[in-house]
């Protein structure tokens, strides 16, 4: 029996690039929001939903190859955006 696993498996030139997106976002966009005077928690949270959503689409799209559809993508986006916002809160503010 041939079953496939719903399950996303990475490469490790993937996870190694959606890693180090995640922490070039960090460094240029968390010091231009403290620069701008928002709060370094907020900046913080704020910079790692949207590198987190932003990477991993990309990481999935171009990359991997998963969605070639337009629509799964923003779809993939924007439930990764509220998963991320969920997650990140607890961990930056507690």
């Amino acid at each position: 029996m041939n079953s496939t696993s719903r399950i996303h498996f990475f490469s490790y030139k993937s996870a190694f690039l959606f890693f180090s997106f995640i922490l070039v976002f960090n460094l240029i966009f968390n010091p231009l929001m403290n620069a701008v005077g928002i709060d370094k928690r907020l900046s913080l949270y704020l910079d790692n939903i949207f590198a987190i959503s932003a990477g991993l689409t990309l990481v999935l799209i171009f990359v991997e190859g998963k969605f070639k559809n337009k629509k799964q993508a923003l779809i993939l986006f924007l439930s990764l955006l509220v998963a991320s916002a969920l997650i990140c809160y607890p961990i930056v503010y507690a």
